[in-house]
């Protein structure tokens, strides 16, 4: 029987609309924990010595022990929790293709989309838009929140599976447009830093971790009661605030008891003398919370210190693995030209390039993914093949909901499926051929072997080299698979699930673009000059000699995104 217990911490990045994909990834990983969990708990059931006992299950023990996003990431972890801990939960599949009792399908797919009005159509709405004062984003965010309140509810009846840890942790990260202040204590003198990069990290209570804030001082994190409706709002205003993209979609505030934030410096600094929080006495401390991307947007660094946190031979014992789920990797920058100008301009616009590339430099995090052993961090990412007569190849473009810095896929429920299925065919090859250890350490990394029937029906070798022996065991073994090598899939038992295609990319016409919304955009456009400018006067000249224009730019940049990417 196995010693030890796999544990494995999931990373999932910014990615705004493009989160359907990273959503589409999630539900086949913990539809394959699931049936794995199933076949496990069958052969438990029987013994080994029962005839019908599979010998070609693997038996040892995975954990999902620690989940972090940003942003769009950020509320996938979310949903992941949410769908994890919920009985009632179906995974997409062919099965369940419109998404019942599905979160992650719900959510980024179907939106707020209603028989009646798209999501769109309901972002573009003037109605949040108030006399006298200041717009709070270009959208309207209300059916975020009508999205957000449909998948967040209380929890009566939470379920641990097996494979998920009772400690699991729950990370967000967030951008605080306040700002944390620390007095450093100098020896004559004190000096003040102020942080504006933060995280809410979350447990779930259950027998081992009770609701609230925990007793011991050096624990930063709130254990979160999902029966309790003022606990799960809590979950709902810190996922909010994690894609709160800037401008774009509203700020959110975030209010955190003072007894939390004073154990930010032993936390964050390893100690707790010589520096303190810059609070007052208040009970509460306030703060305009907006994308959690806009600091750091792959929060693998923290995920990798949680874990060590909770288990302090983990390296030692290389039982662990990452995985970063990132709808658009940084793959270009060492592309870009060096710009010799040195106008305003082009000073300003490299300027601001640097500050977001230097916040985003999180060294920690850095250092910490390369003092990882081999076959520890993986990275799932969009490919998408397309036949052709000289068979399959490499598409031009991966994701519909791309165009447009990522918000494509508010334009049409078709990209957000598309992506989605994607995701769930990307991580079907990633847990067949990638997310796998070395059949030498699997004794060491798993704390026990696994039967030669069960190296023989998912092992793998080199993906460049396909008649070299076996070199590869998955970690988390996929149960449609018959025969990883020769590519028998079950069929019988799974249908096209076993095998699924890359789905059908979609294509999007422009004059229906401009039928259906038209009018809304100049609304929404006018409306927002007029409160920006707080005067009927400017509005009106705004409506008469810049309307139509403005228009035409968006239309442009639209039609131009989605021709680059293929999908007029």
């Amino acid at each position: 029987m196995p010693t030890k217990k796999f544990k494995i911490c999931i990373t999932m990045a910014g990615a705004v609309s493009a989160g359907a994909y990273t959503a589409g990834v999630i539900d086949y990983l913990l539809e394959s924990l699931h049936l794995w969990e199933k076949t496990k708990e069958r052969n438990k059931t029987l013994g080994k010595n029962h005839p019908e006992y599979d010998d070609s299950i693997p038996m040892h023990d995975v954990e999902l022990e620690v989940l972090s996003g940003a942003s769009a990431g950020g509320i996938t972890g979310t949903l992941t929790v949410l769908s994890l801990l919920d009985k009632d939960h179906r995974f997409v599949n062919k099965d369940n293709p419109k998404g019942e009792n599905n979160v992650f399908y719900k959510s980024w797919v179907k939106m707020a989309d209603t028989d009646t009005e798209t999501s769109l159509m309901k972002l573009l709405n003037v109605d949040d838009l108030k006399a006298g004062e200041y717009p709070e984003s270009l959208l309207n965010t209300a059916p975020i929140d009508t999205i957000a309140d449909n998948a967040l509810k209380t929890n009566d009846h939470v379920a641990f599976p097996k494979y998920v840890s009772k400690s699991l942790d729950l990370v967000l990260t967030t951008t605080n447009l306040r700002g944390l202040n620390f007095n450093i204590d100098f020896k004559d003198s004190e000096s003040v830093i102020t942080n504006h990069g933060g995280f809410f990290r979350y447990k779930i209570a259950n027998e081992e971790h009770n609701a609230g804030i925990p007793k011991d001082d050096d624990s930063l994190y709130f254990v979160l009661d999902l029966k309790d409706s003022a606990h799960v709002n809590y979950l709902k205003n810190a996922t909010l605030s994690t894609s709160a993209f800037p401008i774009g979609l509203k700020s959110r505030e975030i209010t955190i008891a003072h007894e939390y934030v004073a154990r930010y410096p032993k936390y964050l600094f390893d100690r707790s003398e010589g520096i303190r929080v810059d609070l007052k006495t208040d009970d509460e401390y306030k703060f305009n919370s907006v994308d959690g991307g806009l600091i750091n947007n792959e929060p693998f660094g923290i995920c990798m210190k949680v874990l060590i946190e909770k288990n302090k031979t983990i390296r030692e014992d290389d039982n662990y693995a990452i995985i970063m789920v990132d709808p658009f990797p940084n793959q270009d920058h060492d592309l870009d030209p060096y710009d010799s100008k040195r106008d305003i301009i082009s000073i300003a616009k490299g300027m601001f390039k640097a500050l977001r590339n230097q916040v985003m430099f999180n060294q920690d995090g850095i250092l910490e993914a390369l003092s990882l052993s081999n076959r520890t961090k993986f990275l799932v990412e969009p490919k998408r093949k397309r036949e052709t007569t000289n068979g399959w190849i490499r598409a031009k473009k991966d994701l519909a909901s791309a165009p447009l810095s990522g918000f494509g896929g508010f334009l049409d429920e078709s990209f957000r499926e598309h992506d989605f299925h994607l995701g769930r065919k990307n991580c079907q090859s990633f847990l067949r051929y990638y997310f796998a250890v070395e059949n030498k350490n699997i004794v060491k990394r798993f704390g026990s072997q696994v039967t030669a029937a069960a190296k023989n029906r998912f092992s793998y070798s080199d993906k460049d080299d396909l008649n070299k022996v076996p070199t590869y065991f998955p970690i988390i073994p996929d149960m449609r698979a018959l025969h990883i090598i020769n590519k028998e899939y079950d069929t019988k038992n799974y249908g096209e699930d076993a095998n699924l295609a890359y789905p059908s990319y979609p294509k999007f016409n422009m004059e229906a673009f401009d039928k259906a919304y038209k009018k809304p955009i100049k609304k929404r456009i006018r409306a927002i000059v007029k409160s920006l400018t707080k005067s009927g006067f400017y509005s009106f000249a705004f409506r008469v000699l810049g309307q139509r224009k403005t228009y035409r730019i968006v239309r442009n940049a639209i039609k131009d995104g989605l021709e680059e990417s293929e999908l007029l």
